[in-house]
Protein backbone atom coordinates (compact mmCIF):
# COMPACT_ATOMS: atom_id res chain seq x y z
CA UNK A 1 0.00 0.00 0.00
CA UNK A 2 1.41 3.46 -0.91
CA UNK A 3 3.08 5.50 1.82
CA UNK A 4 1.40 8.87 2.44
CA UNK A 5 3.44 12.02 1.74
CA UNK A 6 4.57 14.58 4.30
CA UNK A 7 2.11 15.65 6.99
CA UNK A 8 -0.34 18.27 5.74
CA UNK A 9 -1.98 20.82 8.09
CA UNK A 10 -5.76 20.82 8.34
CA UNK A 11 -7.24 23.52 6.05
CA UNK A 12 -9.91 24.32 8.67
CA UNK A 13 -7.93 24.72 11.91
CA UNK A 14 -4.49 25.18 10.29
CA UNK A 15 -2.98 22.82 12.86
CA UNK A 16 -1.28 19.43 12.63
CA UNK A 17 -1.43 18.09 16.18
CA UNK A 18 -4.68 16.16 15.52
CA UNK A 19 -3.90 15.23 11.91
CA UNK A 20 -3.12 11.63 10.98
CA UNK A 21 -2.99 9.85 7.68
CA UNK A 22 -6.26 8.22 6.68
CA UNK A 23 -4.42 4.92 6.30
CA UNK A 24 -3.29 5.03 9.93
CA UNK A 25 -6.74 5.98 11.23
CA UNK A 26 -8.33 3.23 9.16
CA UNK A 27 -5.90 0.58 10.40
CA UNK A 28 -6.32 1.72 14.01
CA UNK A 29 -10.10 1.34 13.68
CA UNK A 30 -9.84 -2.33 12.76
CA UNK A 31 -9.21 -4.97 15.41
CA UNK A 32 -10.02 -8.58 16.21
CA UNK A 33 -11.75 -9.99 19.26
CA UNK A 34 -12.18 -13.53 20.45
CA UNK A 35 -15.63 -14.50 21.66
CA UNK A 36 -16.10 -17.62 23.77
CA UNK A 37 -19.46 -19.27 24.26
CA UNK A 38 -20.89 -22.61 25.37
CA UNK A 39 -22.90 -24.76 22.96
CA UNK A 40 -24.18 -28.21 23.98
CA UNK A 41 -21.81 -28.24 26.96
CA UNK A 42 -18.89 -27.56 24.64
CA UNK A 43 -16.77 -24.45 24.42
CA UNK A 44 -16.98 -22.55 21.16
CA UNK A 45 -14.43 -19.89 20.19
CA UNK A 46 -14.99 -17.40 17.39
CA UNK A 47 -12.70 -14.64 16.16
CA UNK A 48 -14.41 -11.55 14.80
CA UNK A 49 -13.13 -8.46 13.01
CA UNK A 50 -14.38 -5.30 14.72
CA UNK A 51 -14.47 -2.13 12.61
CA UNK A 52 -15.20 1.28 14.12
CA UNK A 53 -17.69 3.65 12.51
CA UNK A 54 -14.86 6.03 11.65
CA UNK A 55 -12.87 3.28 9.94
CA UNK A 56 -15.96 2.31 7.94
CA UNK A 57 -16.40 5.92 6.84
CA UNK A 58 -12.76 6.11 5.75
CA UNK A 59 -12.67 2.75 3.94
CA UNK A 60 -11.19 2.87 0.42
CA UNK A 61 -13.88 0.49 -0.84
CA UNK A 62 -17.16 -0.99 0.40
CA UNK A 63 -16.98 -4.19 2.39
CA UNK A 64 -19.07 -6.13 -0.10
CA UNK A 65 -19.92 -9.80 0.43
CA UNK A 66 -23.21 -10.27 -1.47
CA UNK A 67 -22.54 -13.99 -1.78
CA UNK A 68 -22.82 -14.73 1.94
CA UNK A 69 -26.61 -15.07 2.14
CA UNK A 70 -26.93 -17.43 -0.87
CA UNK A 71 -24.04 -19.56 0.44
CA UNK A 72 -25.66 -19.93 3.87
CA UNK A 73 -29.01 -20.80 2.31
CA UNK A 74 -27.30 -23.20 -0.09
CA UNK A 75 -25.60 -25.04 2.78
CA UNK A 76 -28.94 -25.32 4.61
CA UNK A 77 -30.60 -26.61 1.46
CA UNK A 78 -27.79 -29.15 1.04
CA UNK A 79 -28.25 -30.39 4.61
CA UNK A 80 -31.99 -30.73 3.94
CA UNK A 81 -31.25 -32.62 0.73
CA UNK A 82 -28.99 -35.11 2.48
CA UNK A 83 -31.50 -35.57 5.29
CA UNK A 84 -34.37 -36.19 2.89
CA UNK A 85 -32.29 -38.64 0.85
CA UNK A 86 -31.29 -40.76 3.85
CA UNK A 87 -34.86 -40.66 5.15
CA UNK A 88 -36.05 -41.93 1.77
CA UNK A 89 -33.44 -44.69 1.80
CA UNK A 90 -34.49 -45.75 5.29
CA UNK A 91 -38.16 -45.73 4.30
CA UNK A 92 -37.37 -47.75 1.17
CA UNK A 93 -35.54 -50.39 3.21
CA UNK A 94 -38.46 -50.55 5.62
CA UNK A 95 -40.93 -50.97 2.76
CA UNK A 96 -38.81 -53.78 1.31
CA UNK A 97 -38.66 -55.55 4.66
CA UNK A 98 -42.40 -55.27 5.26
CA UNK A 99 -43.16 -56.33 1.70
CA UNK A 100 -41.06 -59.46 2.05
CA UNK A 101 -43.19 -60.52 5.02
CA UNK A 102 -46.27 -60.91 2.81
CA UNK A 103 -46.90 -63.24 -0.08
CA UNK A 104 -46.73 -61.94 -3.61
CA UNK A 105 -50.48 -62.41 -3.96
CA UNK A 106 -51.44 -60.45 -0.88
CA UNK A 107 -54.15 -57.88 -1.44
CA UNK A 108 -52.49 -55.51 0.98
CA UNK A 109 -50.02 -52.94 -0.26
CA UNK A 110 -47.22 -52.09 2.06
CA UNK A 111 -45.27 -49.60 -0.07
CA UNK A 112 -45.20 -46.16 1.54
CA UNK A 113 -46.15 -43.11 -0.52
CA UNK A 114 -43.73 -41.11 1.65
CA UNK A 115 -40.73 -42.75 -0.03
CA UNK A 116 -41.36 -41.17 -3.42
CA UNK A 117 -42.12 -37.81 -1.82
CA UNK A 118 -38.84 -37.89 0.10
CA UNK A 119 -36.85 -38.71 -3.04
CA UNK A 120 -38.62 -35.87 -4.85
CA UNK A 121 -37.87 -33.51 -1.96
CA UNK A 122 -34.23 -34.58 -2.03
CA UNK A 123 -33.99 -33.85 -5.75
CA UNK A 124 -35.64 -30.46 -5.40
CA UNK A 125 -33.36 -29.59 -2.48
CA UNK A 126 -30.27 -30.48 -4.52
CA UNK A 127 -31.46 -28.30 -7.39
CA UNK A 128 -32.11 -25.38 -5.02
CA UNK A 129 -28.70 -25.79 -3.38
CA UNK A 130 -26.91 -25.78 -6.74
CA UNK A 131 -28.90 -22.72 -7.88
CA UNK A 132 -27.97 -20.85 -4.70
CA UNK A 133 -24.27 -21.69 -5.04
CA UNK A 134 -24.30 -20.56 -8.68
CA UNK A 135 -26.05 -17.34 -7.63
CA UNK A 136 -23.40 -16.75 -4.96
CA UNK A 137 -20.62 -17.22 -7.52
CA UNK A 138 -22.26 -14.76 -9.93
CA UNK A 139 -22.75 -12.17 -7.18
CA UNK A 140 -19.12 -12.49 -6.11
CA UNK A 141 -17.92 -12.13 -9.69
CA UNK A 142 -20.10 -9.05 -10.18
CA UNK A 143 -18.78 -7.51 -6.96
CA UNK A 144 -15.20 -8.16 -8.10
CA UNK A 145 -15.91 -6.42 -11.41
CA UNK A 146 -17.40 -3.43 -9.62
CA UNK A 147 -14.34 -3.11 -7.38
CA UNK A 148 -11.80 -3.72 -10.14
CA UNK A 149 -10.58 -0.12 -9.88
CA UNK A 150 -9.77 -0.30 -6.18
CA UNK A 151 -6.05 0.28 -6.81
CA UNK A 152 -6.88 3.66 -8.38
CA UNK A 153 -9.04 4.54 -5.38
CA UNK A 154 -6.26 3.55 -2.98
CA UNK A 155 -3.75 5.79 -4.76
CA UNK A 156 -5.96 8.78 -4.01
CA UNK A 157 -6.92 7.44 -0.56
CA UNK A 158 -3.26 7.12 0.44
CA UNK A 159 -2.80 10.88 -0.05
CA UNK A 160 -5.55 11.81 2.41
CA UNK A 161 -5.33 13.13 5.96
CA UNK A 162 -7.89 13.06 8.75
CA UNK A 163 -8.19 15.85 11.32
CA UNK A 164 -9.69 14.54 14.55
CA UNK A 165 -10.31 18.07 15.80
CA UNK A 166 -12.47 19.08 12.83
CA UNK A 167 -13.70 15.63 11.81
CA UNK A 168 -12.78 16.33 8.20
CA UNK A 169 -10.46 14.94 5.56
CA UNK A 170 -8.10 16.83 3.26
CA UNK A 171 -5.71 15.78 0.54
CA UNK A 172 -2.08 16.43 -0.22
CA UNK A 173 -1.53 19.02 -2.99
CA UNK A 174 -0.28 16.29 -5.34
CA UNK A 175 -3.66 14.50 -5.18
CA UNK A 176 -5.32 17.11 -7.38
CA UNK A 177 -8.35 17.49 -5.13
CA UNK A 178 -7.82 21.10 -4.07
CA UNK A 179 -6.93 22.43 -0.64
CA UNK A 180 -10.38 22.27 0.99
CA UNK A 181 -11.40 20.12 3.95
CA UNK A 182 -14.07 17.57 3.04
CA UNK A 183 -16.76 15.86 5.07
CA UNK A 184 -16.40 12.11 5.47
CA UNK A 185 -19.23 11.57 3.01
CA UNK A 186 -17.67 13.78 0.35
CA UNK A 187 -14.29 12.14 0.94
CA UNK A 188 -15.81 8.73 0.38
CA UNK A 189 -17.54 9.89 -2.79
CA UNK A 190 -14.30 11.24 -4.27
CA UNK A 191 -12.23 8.17 -3.42
CA UNK A 192 -14.83 5.65 -4.53
CA UNK A 193 -15.48 7.58 -7.73
CA UNK A 194 -11.76 7.40 -8.48
CA UNK A 195 -12.09 3.63 -8.26
CA UNK A 196 -15.11 3.52 -10.55
CA UNK A 197 -17.64 2.52 -7.89
CA UNK A 198 -18.88 5.93 -6.75
CA UNK A 199 -22.45 4.75 -7.44
CA UNK A 200 -22.16 2.60 -4.31
CA UNK A 201 -21.58 5.58 -2.04
CA UNK A 202 -25.21 5.98 -1.01
CA UNK A 203 -25.66 2.23 -0.50
CA UNK A 204 -22.88 1.74 2.08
Amino acid sequence: MPVPPALQPCPSCRLVDQVRSVQAVYRAGRSTETVRSHMDDRRHTETRVVISELARALAPAPDRHPERAPVVLGVLALFGTVGAFFAAEAQSDQDAFVGSSFSAGSALSHSSPDTGALYTLSGVGLFVAIALFVTAALLRANANRELAGRSRAERLWSQAWYCARCGTVHFSPTAGQGSAAFSLREFRRRVWTAGGYGHLTDRY
